[in-house]
């Protein structure tokens, strides 16, 4: 450009270049809040969903045709299921999408069951020679339930095998279709908090970093934590998780049916206002035996606003009233914790 040019418009080459730069800026910022308005509305659509449910079913094993069959015909709006179908089967996403699909046409939530806080010794990332020769992050078997093992869950190989690489248990999830993730052992940190002061806050930024993940690839996912409530004193916590399912929180701390004391039930109920007040649901799990019990409990709840199920411990689909207790395995019973267990360490001597 001459000299009469830019006199004549009043711009050098560098204004021009500069205008450009500011466009392009201002593009960028409008794109940016574009596509974080996207989000905020997609999120705020999950939740609403996820707030809406009334009816549950929590199952882990037997999907036998039957079962399977059962659940999808079921008038539940979310379902909690393992998300292998079969040991080392996988659901495929053409069975997911089935499950989605409720019988009038409607649509309901399918998440996947992933434990955070233990490995587990019948997923595909458990390796044979650990039984022998444990990895850094395996801390101990989980006396409860045998072939469950406490993990040091801040340590890089765990985060990799739950989300932080290609084809981690997180991804597989993602890939078959699941709404979101169930997460269970979240409460691991109260066990191991003698020997890792600082466990509560490690699991707080291992749900974060985790919800993230999935997040960038899936801004819908929705992460509900089961047990753990005392967590939701952190409001970043509880600005990250979508739902708590609280196991246990009327009765079977002590005993099967036994009623927990009324100080611990206020503990539990204290942490879980602090979720229903920032407007996500809270879910209830109870395993009694009794129908007198269920229907007073399925009441007591209800007018608490908090959807429960009462499914057996093996969250096999069994009706828990009608199974054959003989020879019924105990693992995870609080009977078998009093005879056996040290917390969930065996008992010494």
């Amino acid at each position: 450009m001459g000299d009469r040019d830019r006199r004549r418009t009043g711009f050098t080459t560098v204004d021009r270049r500069m205008m450009w730069l500011g466009r392009l800026a201002l593009a960028v910022v409008v794109y940016a809040g574009a596509c974080a308005s996207a989000w905020a509305e997609t999120r705020a659509a999950a939740a609403a969903r996820l707030g809406a449910v009334k009816a549950w079913a929590y199952q882990l094993q037997n999907y036998d045709a039957e079962q399977l069959a059962s659940l999808a015909a079921s008038d539940t709006d979310l379902l909690v299921v393992d998300y292998q179908r079969a040991d080392g089967v996988t659901f495929s996403a053409a069975e997911i999408a089935a499950l989605k699909r409720r019988h009038d046409g409607g649509r309901r939530l399918v998440v996947a069951y992933l434990s955070i806080g233990e490995a587990e010794e019948y997923r595909f990332y458990w390796k044979p020679q650990w039984s022998l020769d444990k990895p850094p992050f395996i801390i101990s078997e989980n006396c409860r339930w045998p072939t469950n093992h406490l993990v040091r869950f801040w340590q890089p190989q765990w985060r990799d095998i739950m989300f932080r690489t290609r084809d981690s248990y997180l991804a597989q999830i993602l890939d078959a279709g699941f709404d979101g993730v169930y997460l269970d052992r979240v409460d691991v940190h109260n066990d191991i908090k003698r020997l890792y002061p600082a466990a509560g806050r490690g699991m707080i930024r291992l749900v974060a970093e985790l919800a993230a993940a999935a997040r960038a690839r899936r801004p819908a996912f929705l992460v509900i934590a089961q047990n753990a409530e005392e967590l939701l004193a952190d409001a970043a916590y509880r600005a990250v998780i979508d739902a708590v399912a609280k196991e246990d929180l009327l009765h079977g701390v002590f005993g099967t049916g036994q009623r927990n004391p009324p100080a611990m039930i206020e503990g539990s109920m204290t942490n879980l206002r602090r979720l229903s007040a920032a407007g996500k649901p809270v879910f209830a799990v109870e395993y009694l035996v009794d129908a007198a019990q269920i229907a007073a409990t399925r009441v007591e709840l209800a007018t608490r606003r908090i959807p429960t199920v009462f499914p057996t411990r093996a969250l096999d689909g069994r009706d828990p009233l009608s199974t054959d207790r003989k020879g019924r395995p105990r693992h995870g019973t609080p009977e078998f914790a009093v005879e056996n267990c040290d917390g969930v360490f065996p008992k010494r001597g």
